[in-house]
This record gives structure tokens, C-alpha cells and sequence, in this order.
């Protein structure tokens, strides 16, 4: 014990006596900075983590959400577009007319339905050769493309195909649409052709 009393009166001396106290000051407020650093601010930002992590969360469902609700309106409209039976009854005619229209002869023009899937629709697949011009059949096609309705070309097969410019032409085609199954919105038949 007296060896330490001889280092402490030591230290106490000039120059390292203020140094002392100074120190002591400068270990207290480190301490305190720690303490409060440990017992104040880690849970403090502990908490503020959390928040934010449930901010996100919140944000991403609400995106979500919203997707959803935008989803689910373009569905609406896809599946308002789509016929319900009643509505296939016109569609063979209106296919017709559009022939009629561009200058198209289709004189044989027969339909099949496939049996239900699953989701309520059927599919429904019109069959019949078409003949006329390069032109007029071009015109033909390009209106059954861009059709409002669902109709989808899936096969053309050339039978005979001119090799004059104004020679007949004749192909057969095969359309398919998907009807509704049971009670819906009804669209009307300009909504299948334009």
C-alpha cells in the first residue's frame, strides 16, 4: 500500500496533478455518453428500425392492394368483352357481314363448341373456306385482327392461290372465340367485329 501512495503523490505533482482531474472528468462523461448511448438511443433506434420496417410492410400491401384493384378491373373489362351464348348466336353473322363488306365470299361457315373448362368458359371454334381477292382478303383478315371481342385466327390453309395480280384466292379458316357460361354482362354484337 505505500508503494501505490508513493505513485498516487507522484502523479499529484506538476505536471500530471491537473491532468488528474481532468481525466477523471473526461472517464465520467465518456461513461455517461455510453450509459446513455446503451440505455436511451440503441432502444430508441431499435424502435425507430421496427417502425420502418412496418411502414414498408404497410406500403408494399397497400401497392399490392392497389395492384389488385387495377387487376381486377381489367379482368372486368376482358371478361365483359367476352360473348355469352346468346351473344355467339350473332357472331357467325357478323362474321358474314364483315365478309360482305370487304368483298369476301364465305359460303360454308360451321362451328363447334368444346366442352367447359374450368373458370365457366367454353370454347368455341368456327371453321369455313373464304375466297376473293389478295386484297380484299388482306382487308378481311386485318378487321378479324383487330376485332373488339376475343377472336383469335388460328389456322389459314391456302387451297389455291392466283398468280395474277385480281386472281381468286381461296384459304380456309379457323377462328376461335371463348363464350361466358351462365349469367353476365351482355355484349352486343358490334363488340366482336368492327
Amino acid at each position: 500500500m505505500t508503494r501505490g501512495l508513493l505513485i498516487w503523490r507522484r502523479l499529484r505533482r506538476p505536471p500530471y496533478g491537473p491532468l488528474i482531474l481532468w481525466m477523471a472528468v473526461a472517464g465520467v462523461l465518456g461513461a455517461a455518453l455510453v450509459g446513455v448511448r446503451l440505455l436511451l438511443v440503441a432502444p430508441a433506434q431499435d424502435r425507430l428500425a421496427q417502425a420502418e420496417a412496418a411502414w414498408m410492410a404497410a406500403r408494399q400491401r397497400i401497392a399490392q392492394r392497389l395492384e389488385a384493384k387495377e387487376a381486377r378491373k381489367h379482368l372486368t373489362v376482358i371478361l365483359n368483352a367476352v360473348p355469352g351464348h346468346r351473344d355467339f348466336a350473332q357472331l357467325p353473322l357478323a362474321l358474314s357481314e364483315v365478309a360482305r363488306r370487304d368483298r369476301v365470299s364465305m359460303p360454308d361457315l360451321s362451328y363447334a363448341l368444346e366442352k367447359p373448362q374450368a373458370g365457366g368458359f367454353t370454347k368455341a371454334v368456327l371453321r369455313g373456306s373464304v375466297s376473293g381477292r389478295y386484297e380484299d382478303l388482306r382487308r378481311f383478315i386485318h378487321h378479324l385482327e383487330t376485332a373488339d371481342g376475343f377472336l383469335f385466327i388460328e389456322d389459314l390453309n391456302v387451297s389455291r392461290q392466283g398468280t395474277r395480280k385480281g386472281e381468286i384466292v381461296t384459304f380456309q379458316i379457323t377462328v376461335s372465340t371463348y363464350i361466358r357460361e351462365g349469367p353476365g354482362q351482355r355484349v352486343s354484337s358490334p363488340a366482336f367485329l368492327p
